[in-house]
């Protein structure tokens, strides 16, 4: 009986003393990092639109003004593959000028979206081909876009410089109070900017750039030194460590 009761105090003084060494107490931080970074590819969505009478002279209008859309791009260089037919719609056009509703004939319209590596020279003479030749019917916007390969490089490089920044936090929180920190408990990372807890929160995309023209006003002047601004990126990672109380 004796050997028993001497067996289990000397088990619990082991267990007091791995007690010792991790208390089960924490700090948890949230590092961040961010950059500003030039797009390598623009998006652009074009919109032609037609309206007349009939509705074969609407369809024939729009598959002529798409034809000469399609072969002033591919002139440019660009293969037709590229332009991705997006929308197309055909319906009656009325005149809501008035009081009441007046047809007026037909609106055929169909859009397309493009996608080209970004460089200055060759997203100025695109803009500048485009918009000098004469599409009484189209219009179009663009947007700055990330390929996949280099959404992926920007996130890497953010996540490590975010995790460095969680670190730092974490060391000079320590080192303000006193303490040690002991072995990393948990690392994580979001592909949004995240709150301590885990609110979520996405960042807004940046707005299209409008440049289009309708019929009856004259073609704009377009500047040929346009120039894509960099777009932020930000990325946040939290770090819980344990906190080291040896004595």
């Amino acid at each position: 009986m004796r050997q028993i009761l001497l067996l289990l105090f000397c088990a619990n003084i082991f267990q007091l003393h791995g007690q010792t060494n991790s208390t089960g107490e924490f700090i948890a931080v949230i590092g961040e990092a961010n950059g500003i970074y030039i797009p390598d590819m623009i998006t652009f969505h074009f919109s032609i639109n037609v309206v007349e009478k009939k509705q074969a002279d609407a369809i024939q209008k729009l598959n002529e003004q798409a034809n000469l859309f399609i072969d002033k791009v591919t002139n440019l260089g660009i293969s037709s593959k590229q332009i991705k037919l997006s929308n197309y719609n055909l319906e009656e056009a009325f005149d809501y000028s008035n009081d009441k509703n007046k047809s007026i004939g037909y609106e055929a319209s169909e859009d397309f979206e493009l996608e080209i590596k970004y460089s200055t020279e060759d997203f100025n003479r695109f803009i500048d081909s485009v918009s000098h030749t004469k599409f009484k019917n189209l219009s179009f916007t663009y947007e700055q876009t990330f390929s996949d390969s280099l959404s992926n490089k920007i996130r890497n490089d953010l996540i490590s410089k975010s995790s460095d920044n969680a670190m730092e936090i974490a060391q000079t929180l320590a080192k303000s109070r006193q303490i040690k920190l002991g072995a990393i408990y948990s690392i994580e990372y979001t592909r949004n900017v995240a709150s301590l807890y885990g609110v979520l929160f996405v960042p807004p995309s940046p707005p299209s750039v409008a440049m289009g023209y309708a019929a009856d006003m004259k073609r704009p002047e377009i500047n040929s030194r346009i120039s894509i601004k960099g777009i932020e990126k930000t990325q946040q990672v939290r770090l819980v460590i344990r906190i080291n109380n040896e004595r």
